[in-house]
């Protein structure tokens, strides 16, 4: 046996339980969209699940210096996938613990009406991890554009001219053949991504709901999604792609929710003397956020109350904020 055939079927024994049997034909048949909300294809889909499960197991070995959790979404329509299967995700976030803590940190910080309604925290919170529909894999960084804490962390960290070449300098250093998704159906290879792209992806968020991804995509008929070297190919990119998740993912020593944050490096966007404060606001006026999360952002009031709470739509985006806190343009 070649001494690759070695290495391949020594990773085979020492991190799966069972061997990756890869991903065929009747893998993605079983994301047919006549499939996605019946119960009668739970079987096909529970033996893809089986599968991400043993992926996992040999990316948690690559991915254990943050302390991850891991899981693989539902294979059955439930209200965590909203009834219907259209796509299993494998992904790697934050623990338990985390995700409890960065609570009151979205409700204070990210004071959104329109949360996203989605139960499935792989779209709340920055992942690294495997998504396979019907069409084909996608192995990378996954970030739901609605996904506020990290999504607002990042465009927020785009606007600091270093902040914004270090992340260039991540994605210029991503695996070969990598893409970064700047929009729906946007994507641009990793290593020409520039600071137009940085913008479009701002202007993508506020005004569509689309999943942002750096990594691979590889196509059904990919003759790399059958070999048993597959999972050993995942946990390569993914921990390849960890400093990028540790660059986007919101934490206490990178909080750029709020310009005036102490340890930010952006300073406070200060209103052109050309903009005044807003002494009664009415609806349908425009104004410029000059606090919070959004700050530097223009948008329309779209309603208000006598206790000056005021709700402005940024491209489709509506944010709640204080009448103090808004300029008009």
């Amino acid at each position: 046996m070649a001494a690759s055939g070695l290495r391949a079927e020594r990773f085979r024994i020492v991190l799966f339980g069972e061997q990756f049997k890869g991903f065929d034909e009747a893998a993605f048949a079983a994301f047919e969209p006549r499939k996605w909300t019946s119960n009668l294809y739970n079987v096909e889909r529970m033996g893809v699940r089986e599968q991400l499960k043993t992926v996992g197991a040999a990316a948690d070995a690559a991915l254990r210096t943050r302390p991850f959790k891991w899981d693989v979404t539902p294979h059955a329509p439930c209200v965590f996938n909203g009834k219907r299967v259209a796509e299993l995700v494998l992904y790697f976030t934050r623990t338990d613990g985390q995700q409890k803590a960065l609570a009151p940190l979205l409700d204070s910080r990210i004071a959104l009406p329109d949360q996203i309604s989605d139960a499935g925290e792989h779209h709340r919170h920055a992942t690294l991890g495997l998504r396979i529909d019907a069409a084909g894999v996608e192995v990378g960084l996954m970030l739901h554009s609605t996904a506020w804490l990290d999504v607002m962390n990042l465009l927020n960290r785009c606007r600091v001219p270093d902040e914004a070449g270090q992340l260039l300098g991540l994605l210029h250093g991503a695996p070969e053949g990598a893409t970064f998704r700047i929009g729906p159906a946007e994507d641009v290879p990793a290593r020409d991504v520039c600071r137009e792209h940085l913008d479009r992806l701002e202007e993508s968020v506020l005004n569509h709901t689309f999943l942002i991804v750096a990594g691979l995509r590889f196509g059904a008929g990919d003759e790399r999604l059958r070999s048993i070297g597959f999972p050993g190919t995942v946990r390569e990119v993914l921990a390849a792609l960890l400093p990028l998740w540790e660059f986007v993912a919101w934490r206490p020593a990178s909080d750029f929710l709020r310009p005036a944050a102490p340890n930010a490096v952006a300073a406070p966007v200060a209103a052109p003397a050309s903009i005044a404060v807003v002494p009664e606001l009415a609806h349908g006026r425009r104004v410029r956020l000059i606090d919070g999360a959004f700050a530097g952002r223009e948008g329309v009031v779209t309603d208000l109350d006598q206790k000056g709470s005021v709700r402005v739509l940024i491209g489709k985006v509506n944010v709640r904020t204080d009448s103090r806190s808004v300029r008009a343009v």
